[in-house]
C-alpha cells in the first residue's frame, strides 16, 4: 500500500482562453489488486482528493479583474504499474473523479460554481517514480483530462481540467 502527499500544478485547458496555472495539493491511499501476470505488472486502485483549478483574468467592461477556480475532486485512480527496476516504475491507467466543491474566489468573495461544473471528470494519469530503498518514493504524474468540466447552458466552449503532480510516496511493504 502507498500513501502519498502531492504538490500540484493545475490548470483548466480547452477552448476558454483566460485561464493560467494555479497551485494546489493532493493526497490519498493506493493498493495493489491481486494479479498474477508474466510480464513486470502491477496493478492499482485508490482515491485521493485533490485541489485542482485554475487562475484566471477577465475584463467585463471595468477594468481587468483576477480571480482563481478551486475545484474539489474525490479521484480514483487505476493504474497500471510497469518496473523498469527494482526501484524505477512507469505507470499510466484511467482516473474517475468526482467533484466535490467548486468555488471562484475574486475580489475579496467567494462563489459557489458546482452548478456550472460536472459532477463527473475522467482523466489519465501517466507517471514514473522512483523508489528509494527506506520505503520513501518520488513520482511525478500528470493526469490530462478528456471531458469537458463546463455544465453551464451558457457555456458553449469545452474545458478540460489538466494537473502535474510532484508526489512524496511512502510504500508499506508486504511482510
Amino acid at each position: 500500500m502507498d500513501v502519498n502527499l502531492a504538490g500540484v500544478h493545475s490548470r483548466i485547458v480547452g477552448e476558454s482562453d483566460s485561464w493560467s496555472g494555479a497551485w494546489g495539493f493532493q493526497g490519498g491511499v493506493e493498493a495493489e489488486v491481486p494479479f498474477t501476470c508474466k510480464l513486470p505488472l502491477t496493478y492499482w486502485g485508490g482515491f485521493n482528493i485533490s485541489m485542482q483549478g485554475a487562475g484566471w483574468e477577465d475584463d467585463w467592461g471595468e477594468g481587468l479583474f483576477e480571480g482563481t477556480t478551486r475545484l474539489w475532486y474525490l479521484n480514483l485512480p487505476l493504474t497500471t504499474r510497469y518496473y523498469f527496476s527494482n526501484n524505477v516504475y512507469g505507470e499510466i491507467g484511467l482516473q474517475p473523479g468526482f467533484l466535490l466543491s467548486a468555488k471562484e474566489n475574486y475580489d475579496g468573495e467567494s462563489y459557489d460554481l458546482k452548478d456550472y461544473v460536472k459532477t463527473f471528470d475522467l482523466g489519465i494519469p501517466l507517471g514514473v517514480t522512483y523508489a528509494f530503498p527506506n520505503n520513501f518514493g518520488l513520482g511525478l504524474r500528470i493526469v490530462p483530462g478528456v471531458l469537458n468540466i463546463n455544465e453551464s447552458e451558457w457555456a458553449d466552449y469545452k474545458d478540460r481540467n489538466f494537473t502535474v503532480a510532484l508526489r512524496g510516496i511512502y510504500t508499506f511493504k508486504k511482510k
